[in-house]
């Protein structure tokens, strides 16, 4: 137990507004020199308090029961301060006192698993499955961090604060779900990013709470540059032929990705009815992302449209059968390490690296304009498809060789400009 700190508990009493001749009972609490009073609600005649004693004077039943409340009011007062110290938190007068109050309890409402397990019945059914297992895997941290720290005891959201988000940082830090995939750098951020929306939608739509109190908590997310493979990589991996069968197939997978911008789960979702001509003979995809439920609108390019037509012969003749054989991400992204090694490519290969491709080397890089690569990647807010438009020094080269030669235009306008002058200027007469 904490022994620097000091208890102070007096009772006095103080003249009603409405008679003067009577007096409410009050408690004043003083922790290190700071008071917090309380009224105990009981009233007395102001002639009947003994100010030295603290008590009422008399022997009546009433006087006893009065002084019997105040014995009890002290002794209360004292064990929630003990109580206090013994959990390690901060002590003062105000916090003594709403102990003692009940306050928090009145306060506290509801529980933080209540909120994550309403939370979870109400968007796992409005938010596509693809875009709720991230909340799944957060709330699945924060669960464990409750029941690791507070061994099943009930935390009231009043109780969730920067402290509680410093500690819940830490133990996603050093404690993964999985042990052989630890979560560090921007994964962190994210969960906490998670947890924030979460305390602000009971915050702002439920009212459970007042105010969130982690909502200035700050995990920042370090700039990371998008993965991709440049067109050379490209180039060799539609050029690689692969003896194994499994191998060509993912192989095929990525090159289409690269050539549409579809995530794994929209490719596997690929169906013959997405796809339809417009009037003058293009083929377009037109398909909502599993994740986001946004509409994406792609022209089939023709290294696409190849390997669609390829593999069309598994849907069986109709529209709506799966295009591509069912296969698991992990299983891709198996291959995709052993394909990687096959093409001597630097660039790590996941599945994602093949949306990335499209975004910046397939269509930023040739002039696409951002707002058409949002539409067809499906982004719901431009600010993620910008993402991709960072500069490289392919980019930088590129734009300056075209500075050199707006130069050399300007340099050949301006010396024709000023021969014409000196030929035209008018003669003076002396």
């Amino acid at each position: 137990m904490n022994t620097n700190q000091s208890l102070g508990i007096d009772i006095i009493i103080r003249r009603c507004k409405s008679n003067n001749k009577r007096a409410d009972i009050f408690v004043r609490i003083t922790v290190n020199g700071q008071p917090k009073e309380l009224s105990i609600k009981e009233q007395i005649d102001t002639v009947a308090w003994d100010n030295d004693k603290e008590m009422v004077k008399g022997r009546s039943i009433e006087v006893k029961s009065i002084n019997e409340h105040i014995d009890n009011v002290r002794a209360d007062i004292k064990q929630k301060y003990r109580a206090l110290l013994d959990k390690g938190q901060l002590v003062t007068a105000a916090a003594v006192r709403d102990e003692y109050l009940g306050v928090q309890a009145r306060l506290k409402g509801r529980t933080l698993k209540e909120l994550l397990l309403y939370f979870t019945q109400i968007w796992k059914v409005k938010m596509k499955e693809g875009g709720f297992k991230n909340y799944k895997t957060t709330i699945k941290y924060i669960t464990l961090f409750l029941d690791n720290k507070y061994g099943g005891d009930a935390l009231f959201l009043s109780q969730v604060n920067a402290q509680f988000a410093t500690d819940l940082e830490h133990y996603i830090r050093t404690s993964p779900v999985k042990s052989f995939d630890p979560c560090t750098g921007n994964g962190v951020g994210k969960h906490i990013q998670r947890f924030k929306r979460i305390l602000n939608w009971a915050s702002e739509d439920l009212k459970w709470i007042p105010v969130n109190q982690c909502g200035d908590y700050s995990c920042p997310l370090k700039k990371s540059k998008r993965k991709k493979l440049s067109l050379g990589e490209l180039m060799i991996l539609e050029d690689q032929i692969f003896i194994d069968s499994m191998l060509q197939y993912v192989a095929d997978l990525f090159i289409l990705s690269c050539y549409m911008g579809l995530a794994f789960a929209d490719v596997m979702a690929l169906k013959q009815s997405h796809f339809e001509w417009d009037n003058s003979g293009n083929i377009w995809c037109k398909l909502y992302r599993t994740k986001s439920d946004e509409l994406c609108r792609i022209p089939l390019l023709k290294k696409a449209g190849q390997i669609i037509q390829k593999y069309l012969r598994f849907a069986g003749g109709r529209k709506e059968e799966n295009i591509f054989p069912r296969v698991t991400n992990q299983n891709v992204n198996r291959s995709l390490k052993i394909i990687q090694e096959i093409c001597g490519i630097q660039t790590l290969m996941t599945f994602h690296v093949a949306r990335h491709t499209f975004a910046k080397t397939v269509a930023l890089k040739n002039g696409v304009p951002l707002e058409t690569v949002q539409m067809m990647m499906g982004h719901t807010k431009i600010a993620t498809t910008q993402i991709y438009a960072d500069v490289d020094e392919e980019k930088i080269f590129d734009d300056m060789s075209r500075i050199e030669s707006v130069l050399e235009r300007k340099r050949e306008i301006i010396k024709s400009s000023q021969t014409i002058n000196l030929f035209d200027r008018p003669t003076i007469n002396t």
